[in-house]
């Protein structure tokens, strides 16, 4: 189990009959899950990248003709998710290498190519510090430039101090671009941390990238309330605690 404070960042199994099964929010039974597999049932050799590195665990789903980035700003992450003594997902369960880039994400993020991912997970908001500045306006529209025209960008947004759904989802629609939300509550028969209960939002530049997930009752519209979206110049954190201590 990998920690950071008090929050939970990863989890593999020892057994090695499922040491290769991602785990906790990856499960493919999340949201992260669910949206992974349905991109790669699109055909073989996506371009994944995920944003906050924990275990390693997205590496799981990494196929032999797949490409996957990591974007880390800690390099003692990356030290420990890619030590067999500790976690196997990065070295051994992935099909083929698995590229890190340390740094602030939003920084390096602006050094690869527009319109070369077909996934991008965004998955650093953690409940002891929230890097707001990777969930703005500004920013989300720096992942959508990322992606192919039918690609597909995840938030990941669980959270037990803030609501942060609420202005994403603002974001999106200030943007104009589609967007789904789930919240998704683990199996009380699923083994312990075998997954866990995750809300997350998908986004893609055009209705194509949705396509799949229209269809997929899990998956709906947000609704819309009067929550200004977070830019690089406006963050409301207070209202973020207010709105989660009153759900």
């Amino acid at each position: 189990v990998l920690m950071h404070g008090t929050t939970l960042h990863g989890a593999q199994a020892r057994n090695p009959a499922f040491a290769c099964m991602p785990t906790l929010y990856y499960a493919p039974s999340t949201p992260i899950g669910q949206a992974t597999q349905a991109v790669q049932r699109r055909g073989w050799g996506v371009n994944i990248g995920v944003v906050g590195q924990g275990s390693g665990a997205m590496a799981g789903y990494k196929r032999p003709d797949d490409t996957m980035t990591f974007f880390e700003i800690d390099p003692a992450v990356d030290r420990l998710s890619r030590d067999p003594k500790w976690f196997t997902f990065i070295n051994g369960c992935a099909a083929g290498p698995i590229r890190t880039v340390l740094g602030d994400a939003r920084l390096t993020m602006e050094r690869e190519p527009a319109g070369s991912y077909d996934l991008l997970l965004i998955d650093a908001f953690s409940s002891d510090a929230v890097p707001t500045h990777l969930l703005t306006e500004e920013a989300i529209a720096g992942y959508l430039k990322l992606l192919k025209p039918d690609g597909v960008v995840i938030l990941h947004l669980s959270n037990r101090n803030l609501d942060i759904t609420g202005p994403a989802a603002a974001a999106a629609r200030a943007l104009d671009v589609p967007f789904l939300h789930q919240i998704y509550g683990e199996s009380s028969e699923a083994p312990d941390m075998a997954e866990a209960s995750t809300e997350a939002i998908i986004l893609s530049p055009t209705a194509a990238g949705l396509a799949e997930f229209e269809g997929d009752p899990r998956w709906s519209v947000a609704e819309e309330t009067d929550i200004r979206p977070w830019t690089d110049d406006y963050v409301n954190l207070f209202g973020a605690v207010w709105r989660h201590m009153t759900r």
